[in-house]
């Protein structure tokens, strides 16, 4: 399967398989470039191709502990993105892992795809359990509901008290949240938080908080980007192994957590800001990542006002 996956997915530059933290195999695209920096002094080039996704998937641990206490289930789809290239990295079943490379930014979502229909083909294939839809369904019914009393807007300290400024920040964040999609959205200037919001108190997502709060959400989500920098340090040492950044863009640019309820995104319009953004419905992960890029680059165009 894995070979299939690779000889009909040119995105695909390479993919490894995993089981209880040994590398099994890897299949590489036949034709390609030479990897941005030299790995090992021995040339094996084996070793090379796996050692980015191998990085990825140890920090997916710590990530996916992270996320645990939310109640949204297992970490099952990671992707890590910027203007040079992507990993992709997916739990198969406990102790068994698939990773990808893609080495230019326009294959990322060719790799997401393949990859995601390969992690399934061998959890309902090969292991006989059921599809986890990763990356949710191909196309999602997108079903607008009026916001009014249900958004709850909060403002950092990084918004600075000017009238219009927050009240331009609320109309986007009541004009791109959803409560059948994109739930959940804070924006960060500098790593201050400039603006947030939700609809958890909306009636239809209560059963989403049976067992674990709104409060306790809200608090994790923040808790979340604040620790995102130590995080980020890793992923961007995994990435940079196939794409080296460029001085002028951020050494992330996109990270996905995909869990078994939902995902969780984090995007960055510009190096000194990043939008999070939550759905907390697995069929529902597309539309929801489109809306927060589409908040992500309002939200860059907004000016922010003179510090007094």
């Amino acid at each position: 399967m894995a070979q299939e996956t690779a000889a009909a997915t040119p995105a695909v530059r390479s993919l490894s398989h995993y089981s209880a933290g040994t590398l099994d195999f890897v299949v590489c695209r036949a034709r390609r470039a030479p990897l941005s920096s030299t790995l090992l002094e021995n040339g094996d080039d084996l070793q090379d191709e796996s050692l980015a996704g191998s990085r990825l998937l140890l920090c997916t641990q710590d990530l996916g502990s992270l996320l645990r206490p939310l109640g949204t289930g297992e970490l099952m789809r990671t992707v890590v993105a910027n203007a040079g290239g992507g990993l992709w990295g997916g739990r198969v079943k406990p102790g068994e892992y698939v990773a990808a490379v893609a080495d230019a930014p326009d294959d990322v979502p060719a790799m997401d795809e393949a990859m995601n229909e390969l992690v399934t083909r061998i959890r309902t294939q090969v292991h006989k359990l059921p599809s986890e839809m990763l990356g949710g369904p191909e196309s999602a019914p997108v079903q607008d509901t009026p916001l009014s009393a249900q958004l709850r807007v909060d403002y950092g300290t990084a918004a600075e008290p000017d009238g219009p400024y927050e009240q331009r920040l609320r109309a986007l964040w009541g004009s791109h949240l959803s409560t059948s999609d994109l739930q959940y959205a804070a924006y960060y200037r500098d790593r201050t938080l400039v603006c947030v919001g939700d609809v958890f108190d909306a009636p239809d997502l209560g059963p989403r908080f049976m067992d674990v709060s709104v409060r306790t959400r809200r608090t994790a989500y923040r808790d979340l980007a604040f620790s995102l920098g130590s995080h980020l340090a890793r992923l961007a040492d995994a990435l940079c192994l196939v794409a080296t950044p460029g001085a002028d863009q951020p050494v992330v640019e996109r990270l996905v957590l995909d869990v078994q309820e939902g995902a969780v995104f984090v995007t960055w319009p510009s190096p000194d800001e990043f939008v999070v953004g939550v759905t907390l419905d697995q069929t529902q992960v597309r539309p929801a990542e489109d809306r927060l890029t589409r908040l992500a680059a309002a939200l860059h165009r907004v000016t922010l006002p003179r510090q007094r």
